[in-house]
């Protein structure tokens, strides 16, 4: 027995040792202890080092990493490539005789993911990595690069959020396609390092905008006791559960049963990791029926038990061959798990729930599914699913790492706001897809797109993305039309192997480039290119490219395409019948959630510009609003035109008083409104507690010009004529002056408590009723000596105190004896 032990001991012994010695493969796997790489190392798939452990790569080590994109779908992987990902430590520790390789097994760029540093940390020396999509990129974490060569890669250093720190010693990125890219703060410290002769741009940085700015989280009922406590276990037939209930094991609801969760109730996972991989495993198991409804003010949480809650705590909502009667997750908040909702086969409808700090929001597949105004917070992916038919609509995919990624489905997206995710907003592989009317703001990619066959992406608005807005590659028989593509870093629109028509869409204010086009058949016409940095079309490829009929932004197409005509071997871009104003395009949205510049010609109905936004509006530009139409500003209204180059604000019919509402500044601050034409509004410019100017601006043939409360308000140089009132005041605070206020009903009105006004050099002749009338509740007297009033007394053009005893007077002593300069200069 004594011996018996001590050759057990010695087995124990050799076992231990080859968790850490050399390995020459690596299959799909978290990584569960210390582990070294030496000599020739294969990775076939996927490989996780978790928090807590550590890869060492010796000296002289080969790394091979196999072309593996595939539809897997283990969320603890980021790319649908091979890829290295690092949560815990990395030390690879070449030497300059004996250097560490990574690479691709093909040779070519993009063949394999790269090293992805997830929260962990690396020092990578004497290092070379190629063929990769990403050499070596960060989303949180540090990285040390040491003598480190990143070349013939897609990208070389990718270092995304200010949680993300790079230092280079002597190191060279060089021969990729895109050298070094830092978003949104990452800190990137470099000494004696070289970043040059890469082929398409050395260095990228792009600090972007805020995303989505808050959300908001549901908070569980306080003091709630436990009821019951669950280890594993199966429930039959109906169970209902109310107040707090605390799971450690798998429980399981089998066919035929059904389990039924009260409004309140708060589910708690232990977490239970038996084979060390990082990831909990106790969860629910439905093959009956789920019913999870909440209600706002009483929503279910299902969450960790745990006193600091990690994600992965717990492993799922599990619904396996559950496809009869819908299962219902409403009103819940589902959080800390490995994946928060997984099923298989199932019918089920996800609504108004929150999913956050997950491997995984939501997992699927054959499924019949519903996924309605949710929102995905602070996950590693917040939804992926395949071979399902999908309703995706109303949801916030918000600052995940990955949002939404959809293979081999039949899929409508709508109404949907993708924001701030670290890597992609949407991805769709090999599905039919409508997607309409979402918003693409501040992710890496807005869309990414490849190997469909048909589809139509219409009414979306894609902006500030931090590289392109839409990439398609591999497409069949789409249609792009009505979308506004403004502010991306890189293209508005990347084309690859697309046959499309792309019509009626704006490309306005893309760092680089409106289209980008490597191979593409079909037609792109009708659209407006307008202040993109450096092209409109760049063609790369040597076929030719259709494009007639299009507005190239005022300049001549020569001008903004680039192609053939500037480099050898380069087709053509066919751009005869161009417009020579631009196109109407339709606004394609009803809220405005990030900054955007509108050019050229918008046709819009109502929308809002919500607290926090700017709607910058550009010389030239001609918005068309429909009837009863109106835009309320909440945020910021910046429309500032300029001589010869006027802003207008019109009706989309024949002119009309009161055709469209109005402009609505509600504490707007430091809104601006210069050199705009306002015509056939209800009102023109309608401001509440707003500090507003206008100046060089034009109210025409509107029921009234501007109407206000409070202020301050500057009014200067202005133009009021042919409207009901020019200008309506009501607890107001503001300088009139300068303005030619003739020919409307009313020049000015003042409703109530008129003492805050300067009116003074002003034009008020010629209006058809009165110049200034006080209105019955106004019994303050108003300022506004030194204006025109005409060639008779001014008296005859005023109503106040001296017609209505108990209103304030209009002090207009000394009037001027001529007319003033005309208030608005062409």
């Amino acid at each position: 027995m004594k011996v018996l032990r001590v050759w057990m001991r010695l087995l124990s012994f050799v076992v231990a040792l080859l968790g850490v010695f050399a390995v020459n493969s690596a299959r799909a796997q978290v990584l569960t202890e210390d582990t070294v790489w030496s000599g020739d190392i294969n990775v076939y798939d996927d490989i996780v080092v978790p928090k807590g452990v550590v890869l060492t790569v010796q000296p002289g080590t080969k790394v091979r990493f196999s072309q593996a994109e595939s539809t897997k779908t283990d969320p603890e992987y980021i790319s649908p490539l091979t890829e290295l990902t690092i949560r815990g430590t990395l030390r690879i520790e070449g030497t300059e005789a004996a250097p560490v390789e990574l690479f691709g097994e093909n040779g070519t760029a993009g063949s394999w993911g790269g090293v992805l540093i997830d929260g962990g940390s690396a020092s990578m020396n004497h290092c070379t990595v190629r063929h990769a999509e990403n050499a070596v990129q960060l989303f949180a974490g540090t990285v040390v690069l040491n003598r480190t060569v990143l070349n013939k890669n897609r990208y070389g250093l990718v270092a995304q959020g200010k949680g993300s720190r790079v230092r280079m010693d002597g190191t060279v990125i060089r021969e990729n396609d895109y050298g070094q890219v830092s978003i949104g703060g990452a800190e990137i410290i470099a000494n004696g390092s070289s970043v040059a002769a890469n082929a398409k741009r050395d260095r990228f940085e792009w600090a972007g905008g805020e995303a989505a700015s808050s959300f908001d989280l549901y908070l569980p009922k306080q003091g709630q006791s436990i009821t019951r406590v669950y280890k594993d276990e199966v429930l039959k037939g109906e169970t209902v559960w109310r107040g707090r209930v605390e799971i450690n094991g798998q429980v399981r609801v089998p066919e035929a049963s059904r389990l039924v969760i009260m409004p309140g109730t708060i589910v708690e996972f232990h977490r239970r990791d038996t084979n060390g991989d990082g990831i909990g495993e106790n969860g629910l198991l439905i093959q009956g029926v789920l019913i999870a409804k909440g209600t706002r003010q009483e929503p279910i949480f299902f969450r960790s038990a745990e006193k600091k809650p990690t994600i992965g705590d717990w492993d799922s909502i599990n619904l396996m061959n559950s496809d009869g009667v819908q299962n219902l997750i409403e009103y819940c908040q589902i959080e800390d798990a490995y994946r928060g909702v997984h099923f298989h086969f199932s019918n089920v409808k996800v609504s108004r729930s929150v999913f956050r700090n997950s491997y995984r929001g939501i997992q699927f597949q054959e499924s019949q599914v519903e996924i309605l105004n949710n929102r995905f917070y602070g996950n590693k992916s917040a939804v992926q699913g395949r071979d399902s038919d999908i309703l995706f609509a109303g949801n916030l995919v918000q600052k995940n790492l990955r949002g939404v990624n959809i293979f081999r489905a039949a899929v409508t997206v709508s109404g949907n706001r993708f924001s701030g995710n670290a890597i992609d907003g949407l991805r769709i592989r090999d599905s039919g897809v409508s997607i309409r009317g979402n918003v693409f703001d501040g992710n890496r990619y807005g869309l990414m797109a490849q190997d469909t066959n048909y589809g139509k992406y219409t009414s979306n608005l894609v902006s500030d993305n931090a590289e392109l807005g839409f990439s398609l590659k591999n497409i069949d028989n789409l249609e792009i039309s009505n979308n506004y593509f403004s502010g991306n870093g890189g293209n508005g629109i990347s084309l690859q192997e697309v046959r499309a028509l792309i019509r009626d869409n704006s490309f306005t204010d893309n760092r680089e480039r409106g289209i980008g086009i490597i191979s593409f058949d079909g037609v792109i016409t009708a659209n407006n290119f307008s202040a993109n940095g450096l092209y409109a079309i760049d063609l790369e490829s040597s076929a030719d490219v259709t494009a007639p009929g299009n507005w190239w932004g005022g300049e001549r197409p020569d001008k903004v395409v680039f192609d053939g005509a500037d480099i050898a071997g380069r087709g053509k871009v066919d751009t005869r019948g161009p417009s020579e104003t631009p196109l109407p395009i339709v606004w394609p949205i009803a809220d405005i959630p990030v900054d955007v510049v509108w050019r050229g010609a918008i046709s819009t109905g109502s929308v809002t510009v919500p607290s926090g936004v700017t709607l910058d509006i550009a010389p030239g530009t001609k918005v068309f609003l429909g009837a009863d139409a109106s835009i309320l500003v909440r945020g910021k209204l910046r429309a500032k035109g300029e001589p010869g180059r006027r802003i207008s604000f019109t009706s989309a019919e024949p002119v009309r008083p009161g055709f469209w509402g109005e402009i609505l500044l509600e504490r707007a601050a430091d809104s601006v409104v210069e050199n705009c034409d306002f015509r056939g509004a209800s009102w023109a410019l309608h401001s509440h507690f707003t500090n507003l100017v206008v100046a060089d601006s034009r109210f025409e043939t509107n029921n009234g010009g501007i109407r206000f409360r409070s202020g301050p308000l500057t009014i200067t140089r202005s133009q009021f004529k042919g409207n009901e009132i020019g200008i309506r005041s009501y607890r107001g605070v503001a300088l009139i002056a300068g303005n030619e206020i003739t020919g409307n009903e009313i020049g000015i009105f003042v409703r109530e408590k008129g003492s805050g006004l300067d009116i003074r050099n002003n034009d008020l002749s010629a209006n058809g009723s009165y110049a200034i009338r006080i209105g019955d509740f106004n019994d303050e007297d108003v300022k506004a000596a030194n204006n025109w009033w005409g060639e008779a007394d001014p008296g005859k053009f005023i109503f106040d105190a001296r017609q209505e005893a108990g209103i304030g007077f209009v002090k207009y002593e000394p009037a001027l004896t001529t007319k003033p300069i005309a208030a608005v200069k062409e």
